[in-house]
C-alpha cells in the first residue's frame, strides 16, 4: 500500500503560519527570561519560610563565615607566621568592605575597645547587676575584698602601663566592672576563639576568622555569583603566600545548588531529545517522528513566555520539570500521528475520532496542574503553570502541524501482538478487574500513614565534596557543630523588645542552658533595669556606712590619698543613667551588637518591628521547653531546624 500525502495548500502554510507566529510572540515573551535559584521557592509552607525570613532580617542567612588560615600540603599545614596570618586577615576584611556589597565585616575589634566599653558601661552599670551580681558585690566590698582590691590597684599603678590606667582605677578601684565585663562573654558566638591584638585566632594559631554579611540576599544565585567573584578578586591581592581562605555559610550552598541544577538541565534535556528521537524513529521508520517529537519544543517557548508574566522569572526546578513535561505534552501529537496514520479515511474523519479522547487528557492532565497552583510551595506553582500552558498549547500546535505531517496511509497495517494472559485483564473479566482496583486502593490506604513530611531543610540541599569538606574543617577548628536554636524577641518598639529579649535570657538560665549568645545581659531591658536599680539601691542601703569607713581605712593603709577615689564616691552617689542601646550601635563592637539587634530600617517598611536574637545550642528536652515557652509568651519565637524537621 503506497503512501499518499496531503498537498500543502493554503489550509497547511497556515497551520504553520499561526503555529510559527506563536513561536515567536513566545520567543520575545522569553527574551528576558531570569532563572532563579533561590532557596525561598523551595521551602515549604509560609510559616518555614516567614521562619527564616526573620533569620534573613537578623542577618543569618546572608553571613559568610570566612576562615584565613596556613595552606595544607599533603594533609599537613605549611609554615606560616602569625603577621602572616593576620595581615592577610586585615587586608581581605578591608577589600571587602570597600566592595560596598557588604553591610558590615568584621575583621578584627578595635585598638581600646576594653576603654570604650568601660566608658560606655560605667555611668549605667549598676543597671546591669542583678542578685547573681550583687552576691558576688558582697564579698568584693567586706572587709576582706576591699584590701585585696586596692592591692590589685596598687600593682596595677606601679605596673608600666599604670600611667594609662590611672583615671580608669580612680573609677574604679574595686574592680566592679569586671563583673559587667564577664557578662560580655555571652555577647560571644559559640565559636572557639582566643583574641590575639583584636584578631580571632583558633587556640593553635593556624587560623583567623573573619564574619562579613551580604546587603543582597546570598539564597539567590545570581548574586551569590557575584560575592563569589568579589571573594576571588579579594583573596587574590590580600592573602599571602602559603595563606588560603575557606567560607562556610549559604553562599558555598546556593552555589552548590545552582551548579548543580544548571548541569542536570544541561544534561539531561538534551539525552531525553535525543532518546525520545531514536525510539520514534525505529518505531515509526519515518522522518515525520522529528516532527512528532518537535511538537512540545515548539509550544515551550509560549509556555515559559506566559509563565514569566505571572512570576517575573522561573526557578530552576521548575524549568527542570520541562524533561517529565516533554513526555506528557508529547503523548498529543503520538495520538494524533497514529489516529491518521491508521485512519483509511478522509484525515477530518479520523481527526473527529480522537478529538474527544484528546479533550478529556487535557482536562484531567490540566485539571491536575490547576490544583497545584495552590502549592504552597512557590517553586511548584511556578512549575503547575508553566506545565497547564505547556500542554495546552502542545495539544493545540499538534491539532495544527500533525495534520499537515502525517501520512493518511501506511505502507503496512501495523500488527498487534496477542499474549494469552491479557485477556485475564480485559472488560470480559470486570469482577477480576475490580477486585485488583479495590486490593490496590486498599493497599494504598494501609500504606498512607507510613508517609511522614520530612522537614529538614537539609533535605533541600546537594552541598558537594568541597562544601562538606570546608564545613568539616571548620568545626574542627572552631568548634560548634551543635543542633542550635534562635529565639527571636520581637517588639513594637524598643523597650518592648528588650524586656522580652531579657526574659528569654532568664528563661534559659532557669533551664540550665549552658551554650548560648545573647545581648540582654549588658542590654536589659527598663522593668529588668528597674529591678536591678531597686536591687543596687536596698544592698547600698545595708552595707554603705559600713564600707565607707573600711575603705577609708584600707585606703590610708596602702598610701592613697584621700581624695585619690573621690570619682568612685561620687559615682556610687550618683543617680545611674539608662542604658542606650545606640551607644552600643555606634560603639566599638557595633558589629557584635547588630548581629544579634536589629532596627527598623525605614518607616515605609511593612515589617517596623525591633528584633533581638539569642542563639542556644539545644537537644530535644530544651527544644521542647523553648516551644512550649514560644506558646505562651507574646513576641517570642523560636526557629530550629529540629522543630522543621518534626513538621513544626
Amino acid at each position: 500500500m503506497t503512501i499518499t500525502r496531503q498537498a500543502p495548500g493554503r489550509a497547511a502554510i497556515l497551520r504553520w503560519l499561526v503555529v510559527l507566529t506563536a513561536v515567536v510572540v513566545g520567543l520575545f515573551f522569553s527574551r528576558d527570561l531570569r532563572l532563579s535559584d533561590d532557596a525561598f521557592d523551595l521551602l515549604p509552607g509560609e510559616a518555614v519560610r516567614g521562619d527564616l525570613r526573620m533569620l534573613q532580617r537578623m542577618g543569618l542567612v546572608d553571613r559568610l563565615y570566612i576562615t584565613v588560615s596556613a595552606a595544607h600540603a599533603d594533609g599537613i599545614p605549611v609554615a606560616v607566621g602569625k603577621h602572616a596570618l593576620q595581615e592577610s586577615t586585615r587586608k581581605l576584611g578591608e577589600l571587602l568592605a570597600a566592595s560596598g556589597r557588604f553591610s558590615y565585616v568584621l575583621s578584627r575589634l578595635p585598638e581600646g575597645y576594653e576603654f570604650s566599653l568601660f566608658a560606655s558601661l560605667q555611668p549605667s552599670l549598676p543597671l546591669l547587676f542583678d542578685a547573681g551580681d550583687l552576691q558576688a558585690l558582697e564579698a568584693m566590698v567586706s572587709p576582706e575584698g576591699i584590701k585585696s582590691g586596692l592591692q590589685k590597684s596598687f600593682a596595677l599603678l606601679n605596673s608600666p602601663t599604670g600611667l594609662a590606667l590611672k583615671e580608669q582605677v580612680q573609677f574604679d578601684p574595686l574592680g566592679l566592672t569586671t563583673l559587667a565585663l564577664t557578662k560580655l562573654n555571652l555577647m560571644r558566638s559559640e565559636f572557639s576563639v582566643r583574641l590575639d591584638d583584636g584578631f580571632f585566632m583558633s587556640k593553635d594559631g593556624l587560623s583567623c576568622l573573619l564574619v562579613a554579611q551580604s546587603r543582597g540576599s546570598l539564597t539567590d544565585s545570581s548574586h551569590a555569583r557575584e560575592i563569589e567573584k568579589i571573594l576571588d578578586e579579594a583573596s587574590r591581592k590580600a592573602l599571602a603566600d602559603g595563606v588560603e581562605l575557606s567560607v562556610i555559610g549559604s553562599l558555598p550552598h546556593t552555589l552548590a545548588n545552582s551548579r548543580s541544577i544548571e548541569a542536570d538541565l544541561k544534561m539531561l534535556l538534551p539525552i531525553a531529545t535525543v532518546l525520545l528521537v531514536l525510539v520514534f524513529i525505529l518505531a515509526l521508520r519515518d522522518i515525520r517522528a522529528l516532527a512528532v517529537v518537535g511538537v512540545p519544543y515548539l509550544a515551550a517557548p509560549m509556555a515559559i513566555g506566559l509563565t514569566t508574566l505571572f512570576h517575573g522569572k522561573l526557578s530552576g526546578l521548575a524549568l527542570g520539570f520541562g524533561i517529565v513535561l516533554l513526555g506528557i505534552a508529547l503523548d498529543y501529537s503520538v495520538h494524533l500521528y497514529f489516529a491518521l496514520r491508521e485512519h483509511d479515511g478522509h484525515p477530518r474523519e479520523a481527526m473527529r475520532k480522537v478529538v474527544r479522547p484528546m479533550l478529556y487528557a487535557f482536562v484531567t492532565t490540566g485539571s491536575v496542574f490547576m490544583v497545584l497552583l495552590f502549592s504552597q510551595v512557590p517553586s511548584h506553582r511556578q512549575m503547575a503553570l508553566l506545565a497547564f500552558f505547556g500542554i495546552a498549547f502542545a495539544a493545540v500546535f499538534a491539532w495544527l502541524v500533525i495534520p499537515a505531517i502525517a501520512p493518511v496511509r501506511p505502507r503496512r497495517r501495523l500488527k498487534v501482538i496477542q499474549v494469552n494472559w491479557v485477556a485475564f485483564l480485559t472488560p470480559r473479566r470486570p469482577g477480576l478487574v475490580v477486585l485488583c482496583w479495590l486490593a490496590l486502593l486498599v493497599f494504598g490506604a494501609l500504606s498512607w500513614p507510613q508517609l511522614h513530611y520530612n522537614g529538614d531543610l537539609r533535605a533541600l540541599d546537594v552541598p558537594d565534596i568541597r562544601v562538606k569538606e570546608d564545613e568539616r574543617r571548620f568545626t574542627a577548628t572552631w568548634g560548634g557543630g551543635e543542633e542550635q536554636a534562635f529565639v527571636l524577641a520581637t517588639g513594637a518598639g524598643l523597650e518592648e523588645m528588650l524586656d522580652r529579649n531579657y526574659r528569654v535570657y532568664r528563661y534559659l538560665k532557669a533551664q540550665g542552658a549552658e551554650k548560648f549568645q545573647s545581648l540582654a545581659p549588658l542590654m536589659p531591658g527598663p522593668a529588668a533595669q528597674a529591678a536591678n536599680l531597686e536591687g543596687w539601691r536596698q544592698f547600698w542601703a545595708t552595707h554603705r556606712p559600713d564600707f565607707d569607713r573600711h575603705f577609708a581605712e584600707a585606703a590610708a593603709a596602702r598610701g592613697f590619698a584621700d581624695q585619690a577615689f573621690a570619682p568612685f564616691f561620687a559615682w556610687l552617689d550618683a543617680e545611674p543613667q539608662a542604658l542606650s542601646p545606640e551607644k552600643f550601635l555606634g560603639g566599638p563592637l557595633q558589629p557584635l551588637f547588630s548581629s544579634m539587634l536589629k532596627t527598623p530600617e525605614g518607616a515605609n517598611l511593612a515589617d517596623d518591628s525591633y528584633l533581638a536574637m539569642t542563639t542556644v545550642a539545644i537537644d530535644d528536652r530544651l527544644l521542647e521547653r523553648l516551644l512550649e515557652f514560644d506558646e505562651r509568651e507574646a513576641g517570642i519565637t523560636v526557629l530550629a531546624n529540629l522543630k522543621w524537621r518534626g513538621g513544626g
